[in-house]
């Protein structure tokens, strides 16, 4: 793929994570602070990432790797909220959506660190 492709991969799968976070969450009864804190965190990673601002050219690098922890631990959360604190998963299609995107985030992120 080629870097700009990957670019618009990771600002397309940051915003509908953020999204689903930020705004779907809260709207189907998901009342819970750290849901809309989460993809506001998405949304501004993806933007750093995607507009690639002069001020952090310094530390670009370090943001893919930021935002590649940041998007693990979102989705370890997810099995550990899920298995420790709710009983066992259920599955639902809004869960494997944003697993999925998340996973694919996390592939876009890697391929572009080095570009």
């Amino acid at each position: 793929m080629s870097k700009l492709s990957l670019r618009y991969a990771i600002l397309i799968f940051g915003l509908i994570t953020g999204i689903i976070h930020l705004v779907i969450l809260p709207a189907i009864g998901f009342e819970w602070l750290l849901m809309p804190l989460n993809g506001l965190g998405y949304l501004i990673l993806a933007g750093l990432v995607f507009f690639d601002p002069a001020f952090l050219s310094r530390w670009r690098k370090q943001l893919f790797y930021l935002f590649m922890v940041y998007n693990l631990i979102t989705i370890l959360g997810y099995f550990y909220v899920g298995i420790f604190m709710f009983g066992p998963l259920e599955f639902n299609p809004l869960d494997v959506i944003t697993k999925v995107d998340e996973v694919l985030l996390m592939v876009a992120l890697w391929l572009y660190k080095d570009k």
